[in-house]
């Protein structure tokens, strides 16, 4: 990540950022504001807990059954599906504090056009190579095997589908990357913003803050209210296994937005914004995780996916979709972070440690469940060694696919990704690059 961008999210939500403009419209509500930073690593920080998160989520099978002692943190671990609304939220606020500005006073489908340009040269080389990866392995696979359901899965058109970012849209079930949907649900996200932006900027200049609050929270109502409604391990998209309809788009728009909003109330406030105890990072995060093993704990409507009681050592693998109750939390988190640099948690997430796993994030969300599927193939086929789980053999597995995962990422990130990314962007006209 160059050192003039702003940072932005996963599904390779990371921005190129212009430098801070020396003036915002006057807000409906006069501030005493300083001056709104261009680049906020922290927001750079929460993308590698999010990418851990899910990271953690899938891998969790493995990590309970081989570190028995992890099992406490199954809750958190059952509930990392979040990660990735955790991501959409992230992305609606970056793409509004970045873009609102350049891509208004006027906008013009020119600057539209731009905008789609640099998010594509963002999420769709890294999206294609990682997909090739995966008809590689599905061929090798299909030799193998000779499964008839690898090679019903391996459709042309849905791996066209793929190509064109519109996987998600549809109601069929994963066939390809069973992770890249949600480059899809953002690739739907992108496209409504760049003409919504025009009515995003409007309301920065006319609607006032308790309206504002307002549009964010019932921006996100819908996912919750449909949410708790759904089975327990349904990760917020399935029911009986099967794709509930038009719950992606649900999902990214209204967290998109209400991500959006949530910059709106932090670009009229800037930096004039003094938070109570309970409304800083910090204890937002706490009080997210705490909700999250309450609830997880004292679930009143067990409703297993598909019937299954799935346990790990007497944990429990399923995720309690009411869990998704702390998404509006997610949108305080995001925004209390943006206005604190000195806050522990923001402090913890500028870390350099931190920093460098954000900019990794994309690489290792979308590369990381190929991994996953090589390793339980190894442990399965090869070493059988799916009754052994506490064997010192299986857990050096287990890590070390994990450590493959992340340097997998990193060469991916600096070699690939962020090369055709700058090749991308040069192929704009010059006044198409801001």
């Amino acid at each position: 990540m160059d050192s003039t961008e702003t940072t932005d999210v996963l599904p390779a939500i990371t921005a190129e950022t212009p430098a801070p403009p020396e003036s915002r419209p006057e807000p409906a509500e006069p501030a005493d504001r300083g001056p709104l930073p261009s680049f906020l690593p922290q927001l750079t920080g929460v993308r590698a807990l999010a990418a851990l998160w899910v990271l953690t989520f899938h891998f969790r099978p493995e990590l309970v059954s081989s570190f028995p002692f992890l099992g406490r943190l199954a809750p958190l671990f059952d509930a990392g599906h979040l990660g990735v609304d955790l991501f959409f939220v992230l992305s609606g606020f970056i793409m509004t504090y970045t873009h609102l500005e350049r891509m208004t006073e006027p906008w013009t489908p020119r600057k539209a056009l731009g905008f789609l340009w640099l998010r594509l040269s963002r999420i769709w080389p890294v999206m294609f190579l990682v997909l090739l990866g995966w008809a590689l392995y599905r061929a090798y696979s299909l030799q193998v095997n000779a499964d008839a359901s690898i090679q019903a899965a391996a459709s042309p058109a849905r791996f066209l589908e793929h190509v064109l970012l519109i996987q998600g849209w549809f109601i069929e079930p994963d066939q390809w990357n069973p992770v890249d949907w949600s480059l899809s649900a953002e690739w739907l996200a992108y496209l409504v913003f760049s003409v919504a932006v025009a009515v995003l900027a409007k309301m920065l200049r006319t609607v006032r803050i308790r309206s504002l609050v307002l549009c964010a929270l019932v921006s996100v109502f819908p996912i919750v209210a449909i949410g708790v409604t759904m089975e327990d391990g349904s990760d917020l998209l399935l029911f009986h296994n099967a794709l509930v309809p038009g719950m992606i788009p649900l999902r990214v728009l209204t967290e998109f937005f209400g991500g959006a909003f949530t910059a709106l109330i932090v670009l009229r406030y800037g930096r004039s914004a003094r938070l109570p105890w309970f409304l800083r990072p910090s204890a937002v995060f706490v009080v997210i995780v705490a909700i999250i093993f309450l609830v997880q704990h004292f679930d009143p409507f067990r409703r297993y996916n598909m019937g299954l009681d799935w346990r790990i050592n007497g944990h429990l693998m399923w995720g309690s979709a009411e869990t998704v109750v702390v998404v509006p939390l997610f949108l305080l988190l995001i925004g209390s972070l943006a206005i604190s640099e000195r806050e522990p948690l923001a402090w913890l997430l500028r870390t350099k440690l931190l920093i460098w796993g954000g900019k990794i994030s994309f690489a290792l969300y979308l590369v990381h469940w190929l991994v996953i599927d090589v390793m339980r193939h190894v442990i399965q086929t090869k070493l059988k060694l799916t009754d052994m789980p506490t064997s010192w053999e299986y857990r050096l597995i287990v890590l070390g696919f994990i450590g493959l995962t992340i340097l997998i990422a990193q060469v991916l990130h600096r070699y690939f990704e962020e090369p055709t990314r700058r090749a991308m962007r040069r192929m704009l006209p010059e006044s198409m690059r801001a």
